[in-house]
């Protein structure tokens, strides 16, 4: 492992494991908004058990809305660039593969669900929660020779990530409910 890497993922464990327990309560000022992050991944990657490792580039968008009572609906969804193919998933509240966190001004999510890595969601939020910044970054664990995760965009297929460099990020706040209903 890049000691780039492994530095990154020493520096993000205490903050996945902060965020790792219940969904902290999301500000007043975001009720009946939503947040969505969008990125860019270039990645080493292949189908599970197949030989060669490729580059292939990903978009990935992470959606969260906080309800008119603080419920908190979110989407995760990654599309192929090259062959225009995507995929969601979607949840509410807390789940074990996904964990969405408020604390003051911030939100963080962490998306547990391949093995051998997570993806960490960092975003900031200014005074009036009007609008935002973000970080996303995705970790491999120490020692593993790649992250093994279902893919979003084939059904029933696993990818193997030997690395992952993530650009283009962007955040927004957005009046209602981008899922269209509560």
């Amino acid at each position: 492992m890049r000691a780039s890497t492994r530095t990154a993922l020493m520096l993000l464990a205490p903050l996945f494991a902060c965020f790792s327990g219940a969904v902290l309560a999301a500000p007043q000022a975001l009720y009946g908004k939503s947040v969505v992050v969008s990125w860019t991944e270039q990645r080493m990657q292949r189908r599970q058990g197949e030989g060669e490792f490729r580059p292939a580039t990903r978009q990935g968008e992470f959606s969260v809305y906080v309800g008119g009572t603080g419920r908190i609906f979110n989407r995760a969804s990654m599309t192929n660039p090259k062959r225009g193919r995507s995929g969601a998933t979607e949840r509410v509240g807390d789940t074990k593969n996904r964990n969405v966190a408020f604390e003051g001004r911030s939100m963080v999510v962490t998306q547990h669900g391949s093995t051998g890595g997570a993806r960490r969601i960092a975003v900031a939020f200014d005074d009036g929660f009007s609008s935002c910044t973000a970080q996303v970054i995705r970790g491999k664990e120490e020692g593993a020779g790649a992250i093994v995760a279902r893919s979003a965009i084939t059904p029933g297929r696993k990818v193997e990530i030997a690395s992952v460099k993530t650009t283009g990020v962007s955040c927004a706040v957005k009046n209602g409910n981008v899922f269209g209903g509560e």
